[in-house]
């Protein structure tokens, strides 16, 4: 009896130190790392809703440097010093005194970008306004419109105009989804963000630009669980060369299913794809990724 007593001891001693092992292991291999790919939704859908804006920006310029040739062009991009557009997007515009309507066209297969994204679809634009230097009202819509294989949808919309330090500012709304490509799922993502250009105010453009972005955005990621962010250090981009596909500073919080707290540092403003996320009181340095189908 005491020997059977004393094998059960012991089993049922080593079955405990097994589960605290297993369950200690469990613990530590929840990296930021890990972290970061369930946050990953929410940065590519604020990059890719964000980054409209310099698209708008660019057709805006081409359809002002074709102006002189007719009111209505429809014609390809020829120009290289685009950071979005390329050659293979056509740009169809009509200008009846102080409202502009255009449509980019990537076409219906991808078309490489400057910017090293795949587009393909259509993008309108409706600006009711005086595009560079008033008060301006612009409506993003999409027709098939694809970054990525990643389907966008929804509504972008932008009250533009000049501040207190004449500085262009552009205060956004946004009510959007994102159906991923090869059935991963759906980001939903509603967000309002201020966008002030800080420097580059003064010229059309986009090579001496420097942005900040402020503001919150809330949704469900591909894989069901809801977000809430929030920019709680202005993220800083510049159009410095090699630098405008990241954030080179800034700091965003991001709440997962209201109880998971995860903050990302985009540093101190080195033009790099580093930044940090801490989770728990742990902080990693993670290499950004552009593409959401990694």
């Amino acid at each position: 009896m005491k020997t059977n007593l004393l094998k059960s001891m012991l089993i049922a001693a080593m079955v405990l130190s097994m589960n605290v092992f297993f369950t200690s292991c469990d613990e530590e291999t929840n990296t930021p790392e890990e972290s970061f790919d369930t946050v990953v939704d929410e940065s590519y859908s604020a990059d890719v809703y964000d980054e409209l804006e310099d698209i708008g920006d660019e057709a805006m310029s081409y359809t002002e440097e074709n102006e002189a040739k007719t009111l209505t062009t429809d014609s390809k991009i020829q120009l290289y010093n685009y950071y979005r557009l390329s050659p293979c997007a056509t740009i169809t515009s009509v200008i009846l005194n102080d409202t502009i309507k255009i449509t980019i066209d990537f076409g219906d297969t991808n078309c490489l970008c400057n910017d090293g994204r795949e587009r393909r679809g259509k993008i309108y634009i409706n600006h009711y306004g005086y595009y560079w230097d008033g008060d301006v009202e612009i409506e993003y819509s999409f027709d098939n419109y694809f970054v990525d294989d990643n389907q966008l949808t929804g509504i972008r919309n932008v009250h533009r105009y000049r501040n207190e330090n004449q500085y262009r500012q552009s205060d956004i709304i946004v009510n959007g989804e994102i159906i991923l490509a090869d059935g991963a799922g759906t980001i939903s993502w509603d967000a309002e963000h201020t966008r002030i250009v800080t420097a580059g105010s003064d010229t059309r453009e986009k090579y001496d630009d420097v942005i900040e972005i402020t503001g919150s955005s809330n949704g469900t990621m591909a894989d069901g669980s809801t977000f809430a962010a929030e920019i709680t250090t202005p993220l800083v981009k510049t159009n410095q060369a090699g630098c405008f596909r990241w954030p080179v500073s800034g700091v965003r919080e991001i709440t997962i299913n209201e109880t998971t707290l995860i903050i990302i540092d985009y540093g101190d403003g080195t033009c790099d794809n580093l930044a940090e996320i801490t989770k728990d009181g742990v902080t990693k340095t993670i290499e950004l990724n552009r593409r959401r189908n990694r």
